[in-house]
């Protein structure tokens, strides 16, 4: 596949699409789309560049390496990589929802973003509720900390560079920077899960709980409620990151 001089952005990001739609979870190295495209290198990384920050691809777990993103499959609604995941923890979730009345939000990374692939409500009581697809900055709530404390430190400081900006200008209740968000992912690096005191919504926080992919076509997941910020304390997280745990085998 050749690529004239005078390509696009905009082609150019379809022809990466394309051809990192013929590779496996491996990817694709730099230099081999640039070769593959007859494009200069750096025009090539600027192009992959915004397409990480859209989700349309991703970096591979070998250094340098890109692969699709998952914001392709979720707007071809075929979600072939994601659903069996989603199944297989759905049960757990609603069964999460049914012994707390929290919705239950399940998130995956799509580049600097976050996006809700599933939501389990059963309760009638007035929360906040993130609906199915919708979008938040990595680093944005308990879930997308939960999901970057999954992430090499590298990875980490890339998206938070991104979304600098984002931070600020989101909506909060408290305020928000990149420093703030740092903090709160290696806490939850620590902790095995993530944790938002009330930093987005008045008088509530979030629990987010990762999920390591454990194959090479899965992807990593966290698991997410929001409860009042009077309930959240220590011992009370623990017990029900236990049992959101437990909920999940």
């Amino acid at each position: 596949m050749k690529s004239s001089a005078s390509s696009t952005n905009a082609e150019r990001a379809l022809d990466i699409m394309l051809l990192l739609g013929e590779v496996g979870p491996e990817g694709f190295s730099l230099a081999e789309i640039a070769d593959r495209l007859g494009s200069a290198k750096p025009a090539v990384h600027r192009t992959l560049a915004a397409m990480v920050r859209k989700g349309f691809a991703e970096p591979t777990e070998r250094y340098g390496h890109y692969r699709l993103g998952t914001a392709v499959p979720m707007l071809a609604r075929s979600q072939e990589r994601l659903e069996p995941q989603v199944q297989k923890f759905r049960p757990g979730m609603t069964e999460f929802a049914r012994q707390t009345g929290f919705n239950v939000y399940l998130l995956v990374q799509s580049g600097i973003d976050a996006i809700c692939a599933e939501m389990i409500s059963r309760s009638t009581r007035h929360q906040f509720a993130m609906g199915l697809g919708a979008r938040v900055p990595m680093g944005v709530g308990a879930g997308s900390l939960a999901l970057m404390s999954l992430l090499p430190d590298s990875a980490v400081s890339q998206i938070l560079e991104a979304n600098a900006a984002r931070y600020e200008a989101h909506p909060s209740v408290r305020p928000v920077d990149r420093g703030l968000i740092l903090t709160q992912v290696l806490d939850a690096k620590r902790r095995g899960y993530a944790i938002n005191q009330g930093f987005f919504f008045f008088g509530e926080g979030g629990v987010g709980l990762p999920r390591a992919a454990t194959g090479m076509y899965e992807v990593n997941m966290a698991f997410s409620f929001n409860a009042p910020l009077e309930m959240m304390n220590d011992a009370w997280i623990e017990s029900q990151v236990s049992l959101l745990r437990d909920c999940l085998k």
